[in-house]
């Protein structure tokens, strides 16, 4: 060590250091940054003991894309802030070593829909809905009128004017330090900045992805990365999502269905199955850190 910010850095778990057990933001380890935003489903039940009606992952508008000019719903899934003094002087102190993405189709049916009636005995009453799911694992797939694309920024520390008397819990105007859906205007919605996420790419792959590649079930998901990020600064997750319009849904026809629905793949099913409802559902995502202060890069 030539440096006496190497000493500072290092001398603060040392035996008798001042962050000796402590655990700071300075402090060695791993945390993950998970999207959970309000969910209208839990607005009376409750999501958890303390009885709110957040979860996991932020819900896409049923208004298709193409009922708002094309217009792409922009969300900020995740973000974490670092400071200075969160890297020592060879610039390897935090890190980005995970991603996971995280998907869904989603098929809104109104209680008392003939197909219903036979799918779902002794289902709820008339005047509600009934929901299916079916979370979307094929890395590569999308509807016919729909898409994702994923974005992993760098954003300096700057602070931009969110207030709006139009912001709600993840509906928020330009900007937000927490997961929610951005807007500029509301009627019709229209995304901030052009519809194009805030900040520089952290990296030339993943400034832009277009399919799931980081799977929200993977395996050890801490070890797929590792890049350094160039603190004080922002790191951001953003999904830009054209949402599906279910009338463009494909169809078979009743004698055909047994023979072609096999073929299909799992998402593919699912659009048949609900061709009048399917679209896209909730969507979250998730950035994984590691803060090895003094440990160099390998």
């Amino acid at each position: 060590m030539n440096r006496r910010s190497d000493n500072v850095l290092r001398l603060q778990h040392a035996p008798g250091g001042v962050a000796t057990n402590l655990r700071s933001v300075l402090a060695n380890g791993r945390n993950e940054v998970v999207t959970n935003g309000p969910n209208p489903e839990f607005g009376f039940v409750g999501s958890d003991p303390y009885n709110t009606n957040a979860y996991t992952g932020l819900v896409v508008p049923s208004t298709p894309s193409s009922a708002i000019n094309n217009a792409r719903y922009l969300f900020l899934l995740a973000r974490q802030s670092f400071s200075t003094g969160e890297q020592d002087a060879s610039n390897c102190g935090v890190r980005l070593v995970g991603i996971r993405q995280y998907a869904e189709l989603i098929a809104r049916i109104p209680a008392g829909t003939a197909p219903l009636e036979q799918e779902v005995e002794g289902g709820p009453s008339v005047g509600s809905t009934v929901v299916f799911r079916k979370e979307i694992v094929s890395p590569l797939w999308h509807p016919a009128d729909g898409n994702i694309s994923w974005h992993v920024m760098v954003i300096n520390k700057v602070q931009r004017d969110t207030r709006n008397p139009a912001n709600t819990d993840g509906f928020i105007y330009q900007d937000a330090l927490s997961p929610a859906l951005l807007y500029q205007t509301t009627g019709p919605y229209t995304p901030p900045n052009g519809g194009r996420p805030w900040g520089t790419p952290i990296g030339a792959s993943l400034g832009n992805i277009h399919e799931l590649r980081y799977p929200w079930r993977a395996e050890r998901a801490e070890r797929i990365l590792n890049i350094p990020i160039p603190v004080p600064c922002d790191v951001v997750l953003f999904a830009s999502v054209r949402q599906s319009d279910p009338s463009l849904n494909p169809a078979f026809a009743e004698c055909c269905v047994n023979a072609q629905f096999a073929a299909l793949s799992p998402e593919d099913q699912f659009l048949v199955a609900y061709s009048q409802y399917a679209q896209y559902g909730s969507i979250a995502g998730s950035l994984v850190f590691d803060q090895n202060l003094g440990e160099e890069v390998p």
